[in-house]
């Protein structure tokens, strides 16, 4: 019992330590962010050690042997991805001071000529419309505008038009997205005045107005051929949503893209990521084109950037808001291509394991991604399976004291977990980090199996937007596995609470796999309430507001209101008199910098909120869509109370 006590005295003081000196430390700041990520390794590299040295059950050849090796082999290299992972966050960078010194007009020749490309393939047009308006509304001198339609739909080819958008098209739809753009670089650069830059946004992406201004501007340097700005989301994804708290719970997206980005640009390893972002035209010339060789083009870009000398840059400001996956099944596919494209870039001169041009650090950190695609994924199959063994067959894959586990793998954990929500400032949750990861390793398995060693022209799958989902949808197909897994959990921990141990276990091996199943069944039952999708019935989100406003109808009726939410379509109006407000009135709603704007009261809702369906003119419409998408109706969650995630995930799990 003594050396069980003395086991936790590491854990306390690590702890202690990480409580009481990182939240009074600025995670911004290079010295306190390098003391932490060196805190970090040096604990795992200790656990590694430990684990090598200390743990490994004699060797014998047998089946329980040779998977207690097995996992070992995995769980060693997952510790790699991790001290990769570690080495990573151990510095970050902010860039936008750079970019309000360096104003595009200060160029020399003045500011460069951007080319934006919108390109689409199945993407409803009403997605299309907030994408092209907001590339319109752009607060750049010199710009055009280009949405390149890989369906070649005459209708999407009347609203660019009537827009005052140019429209581009094709005859055949070879290598997907990059093919797509490379024939509209193919026109740009035959044109009398070809572009200096372009800008790459998705279909469903809509810029800000200060887009190219902000992301053009860190261009000064010639050197820096991709500009990438970060992803934020106005629609929850469906792990916000299922979870009921997309208010608390922040886009699966954040944590990469507010910390871990930054951080791989500080060591110049940044990466393109698809859209957002923009690319120096005389780079494109240079490499012939957007990359073709992977499906996902905009990884492939940066990695022919560096190994050519040029570098990648991250302004992470929320430039543009895009559409989120907004189903389980269209989350998965654009992961799997995610992953799918990554393996891919493996099998090329330009991947982490090949003799080609890229640079080390470059090849370090992309093998960082690769390993978090597919060990990543193999380590969290792997920790849900091996208790469940146990518990059934009495298989043990460390052998130790439960005293000597604590010591050495308990200040580690807690240290990690501590400085991950340190470094984005509690973005990083343990069981819902996992979870998250937990749904896409079966996915991602796949992917890199067909990546590594199936044929190298994979089709791009689009991930389908603007699907309509009006009632709740349980995942069966995900959801059984997860059930399955928990059943034989508990199962296993009952028959040993029944019968014993088999084989007579020590009690320090059944507490330690007493602990770890615990987990994986909070870990999987989280993961269960994001395959119940909750339904979506809204056409178009509402943004939350705080405006004044003003009602008027026939009759003499004017009433002082406040908007407290917006959409193109709607709003919702507080309104302290609701005398002579009735369903189906038309009435004429005040909203700042559109005007009055026609409208009919859809629904009146506890004496004061008025619902109402905008009649808007086509200029009206699209007024309505650059106030909505001007940057000042962010959403995105940047911060998060590991309190009310789990007060959110209770009340979640019992409605």
């Amino acid at each position: 019992m003594d050396d069980l006590a003395w086991a936790f005295v590491p854990i306390f003081l690590i702890g202690g330590l990480a409580a009481l000196v990182l939240p009074r430390l600025d995670p911004d700041n290079r010295y306190a962010r390098l003391i932490g990520a060196g805190v970090t390794a040096v604990l795992l590299l200790r656990y590694m050690w430990w684990r090598t040295t200390d743990s490994l059950p004699p060797w014998e050849g047998s089946i329980g042997n040779v998977i207690a090796y097995a996992f070992y082999v995995i769980e060693m290299t997952s510790s790699i991805a991790g001290l990769l992972l570690i080495h990573v966050l151990s510095k970050t960078v902010n860039r936008s001071q750079e970019a309000t010194d360096h104003p595009p007009t200060s160029f020399p020749g003045g500011a460069p000529l951007i080319d934006v490309f919108i390109p689409t393939y199945n993407e409803k047009e009403e997605i299309l419309y907030r994408t092209i308006v907001g590339a319109l509304n752009q607060d750049y001198p010199r710009y055009r505008v280009w949405v390149l339609d890989d369906k070649r739909r005459p209708s999407m080819k009347a609203l660019t038009e009537s827009l005052g958008a140019n429209y581009l098209t094709r005859y055949e739809n070879s290598h997907g997205k990059a093919g797509n753009m490379n024939n509209g670089l193919k026109h740009v650069f035959a044109l009398d005045e070809p572009p200096d830059v372009i800008a790459v946004l998705d279909a469903d992406f809509v810029p800000t107005p200060q887009f190219l201004w902000r992301a053009c501007a860190l261009m000064h340097d010639p050197k820096v051929v991709v500009v990438q700005t970060p992803q934020h989301f106005f629609n929850p994804d469906p792990i916000q949503l299922n979870l009921g708290g997309s208010r608390i719970v922040p886009d699966e997206q954040r944590f990469f893209f507010d910390v871990i980005l930054a951080s791989k640009d500080a060591h110049g390893s940044a990466f393109s990521c698809g859209t957002s972002a923009l690319v120096r035209a005389s780079f494109l010339k240079e490499i012939d084109g957007f990359p073709t060789e992977s499906v996902t083009e905009d990884l492939l870009l940066s990695l022919k950037a560096s190994g050519l000398g040029y570098v990648t840059h991250y302004l992470n400001e929320p430039l543009s808001v895009g559409l989120a996956p907004e189903g389980l099944q269209e989350y998965l596919t654009q992961r799997g291509r995610w992953c799918l494209g990554t393996m891919q870039i493996v099998r090329t001169k330009w991947g982490p394991f090949s003799i080609g041009p890229v640079p080390l650090l470059m090849r370090l950190h992309t093998m960082d991604t690769v390993l978090f695609w597919t060990v990543g994924s193999l380590i969290r199959i792997l920790s849900l399976v091996i208790p469940i063994l146990y518990w059934w067959t009495g298989l043990v894959v460390i052998e130790s004291d439960l005293a000597s586990i604590l010591s050495h793998l308990g200040p580690y954990w807690l240290w990690c977990v501590i400085f991950l929500g340190w470094v984005s400032r509690g973005l990083n949750v343990p069981v819902i980090a996992e979870a998250m990861s937990l749904l896409v390793c079966v996915e991602a398995i796949k992917a890199s199996i067909i990546g590594l060693f199936g044929s190298k022209n994979q089709k791009f799958k689009v991930t389908a937007k603007g699907t309509n989902r009006g009632s709740t949808v349980v995942q069966w197909n995900i959801i059984r596995w997860y059930l399955g897994l928990i059943v034989l959990t508990l199962g296993g921990i009952l028959l040993s609470a029944v019968e014993g141990p088999i084989g007579s276990t020590p009690a320090h091996i059944e507490a330690m796999n007493l602990f770890w199943s615990v987990y994986n069944i909070c870990t999987l039952l989280v993961a269960c309430l994001i395959c119940v999708e909750r339904p979506r019935f809204r056409r178009e989100e509402r943004f939350d507001a705080d405006e004044p406003s003003q009602i008027a109808a026939t009759g003499g009726i004017r009433r002082d209101a406040k908007i407290r939410d917006l959409s193109i379509l709607g709003c919702r109006l507080e309104v302290s008199d609701t005398t002579g407000l009735t369903d189906n009135l038309g009435i004429y709603v005040l909203v700042q910098d559109v005007g009055y704007v026609p409208a009919r009261v859809v629904m009146l809702r506890e004496g004061r909120y008025l619902h109402v369906e905008f009649n808007a003119s086509p200029e009206q419409r699209e007024a309505i869509t650059r106030k909505l998408f001007s940057g000042q109706y962010a959403r995105s969650v940047t911060r998060m109370s590991a309190i009310q995630l789990a007060r959110t995930i209770l009340r979640r799990a019992v409605t």
